[in-house]
């Protein structure tokens, strides 16, 4: 009787063992078929990709149009008197503290940490502040007019979009005391608006009171500047001026004459064009090329006296002559073929420049003299170009 006991214990004993088990197994969702409900996968989320980073606006330069023609581009000008108007040219340094930069192919920038001395021509005193650009651009517009105008050529509007980019570059010259056609990533000035404005024209001067006049004057002096100020492509130029007198350059005038090209130009173009009166002015030193580098050695040069026949022009022109008061004065020729500068970069950049627009340009001896009469006569592969104009008084 006890055996059989001990034997029907021990088979409701595995009996319920088993049991436990198969119930371990259907909880587990080990059963066949069986599924539990589990907890949700975690949701990873891949870090977002950075937009990728857009690049600086730069001031785009249109590509060269071919040039409209006034008659044979070399063939003998009469001497009656073209309507006149003012261009704006790339940017010059002051006497003081000036250096310039070179328009239409951009020059390199001056190596870093070493800065250039500023050259002085006239420009009026104007604020660091944004509120610059439209202090500054009113006189320098009219006086760029002026200038075209005694190129024969219609006027240029401001472009009010460009005014707060070159109001940056303006500052950019002052606050970093930099004299460039870029502005440097690593300097806190830097701005994506300056950088679209720093392609054109500057003027850079140690002096306070350093006005458009002088910025002016310098530019027209300069034979790598005054081409772009009498474009006749140009139509909508843009201005900006700074103050600071925190370092060495203390004043610093911006002129974009690179985004404002348009169309055809009608060209030739002669400056100062027959018939006008133009003022006696130097030539302008201290320019990026150096203009001067391969002419003959003298005390004061003459500011040029322009033929721009256009792009497919490049050169046409062989030779030059001046005669002021019906006497022979010496003169420096500079084209795209035979310009030469301080080293092979300045050269090659030089005629670039001048091929632009098919220039030439003849740097008398000395200054034109006040009040006289001055004939020009270009001589090109296809005829000679000639006319007359008077100095002021």
């Amino acid at each position: 009787m006890t055996n059989w006991r001990r034997a029907l214990w021990t088979i409701l004993s595995g009996a319920a063992l088993f049991a436990l088990g198969l119930a371990g197994i259907w909880l587990a969702g080990w059963w066949p078929g069986r599924t539990v409900n589990q907890p949700p996968a975690p949701q990873l989320e891949a870090p977002a990709t950075p937009p990728s980073r857009l690049p600086d606006p730069v001031a785009s330069t249109p590509p060269p149009a071919q040039p409209v023609l006034d008659s044979p581009a070399v063939s003998p000008a009469p001497s009656e008197a073209a309507a006149p108007l003012p261009v704006p040219a790339p940017a010059a340094p002051d006497p003081a503290a000036a250096q310039q930069g070179v328009p239409q192919p951009v020059p390199a920038p001056a190596p870093t940490g070493e800065r250039q001395p500023a050259l002085e021509t006239p420009l009026a005193s104007v604020m660091a502040a944004p509120e610059a650009a439209a202090t500054a651009a009113p006189p320098l517009l009219a006086g760029l007019n002026r200038v075209r105008a005694r190129a024969g050529l219609p006027p240029v509007k401001a472009e009010g979009a460009w005014q707060a980019s070159c109001a940056g570059h303006a500052r950019y010259l002052v606050r970093a005391d930099r004299a460039e056609h870029r502005e440097d990533p690593a300097s806190p000035f830097r701005s994506a608006a300056g950088e679209a404005c720093a392609p054109g024209h500057y003027f850079v001067s140690s002096r306070e009171d350093a006005s458009p006049e002088r910025a002016l004057t310098y530019w027209v002096g300069g034979a790598f500047h005054l081409p772009q100020l009498i474009d006749p492509r140009l139509t909508r130029v843009a201005g900006g001026a700074a103050h600071d007198q925190g370092g060495d350059f203390r004043s610093a005038l911006v002129l974009d004459v690179r985004r404002g090209l348009s169309g055809a130009g009608r060209y030739p173009v002669r400056f100062p064009a027959p018939g006008q009166v133009a003022p006696t002015l130097n030539a302008a030193t201290g320019e990026w090329p150096d203009a001067l580098a391969g002419c003959p050695a003298v005390p004061t040069r003459g500011a040029p006296v322009a033929l721009l026949l256009g792009p497919a022009w490049t050169g046409a022109v062989t030779d030059v002559n001046v005669r002021v008061n019906d006497r022979p004065v010496g003169a420096c020729l500079l084209t795209a073929a035979t310009f030469t500068g301080a080293n092979d970069g300045e050269t090659r950049v030089g005629r670039n420049v001048l091929a632009a627009q098919g220039a030439a340009l003849a740097l008398p001896d000395a200054p034109l003299p006040a009040g006289a009469d001055v004939s020009v006569r270009f001589s090109t592969t296809r005829g000679a170009v000639s006319w007359s104009f008077r100095t002021q008084p």
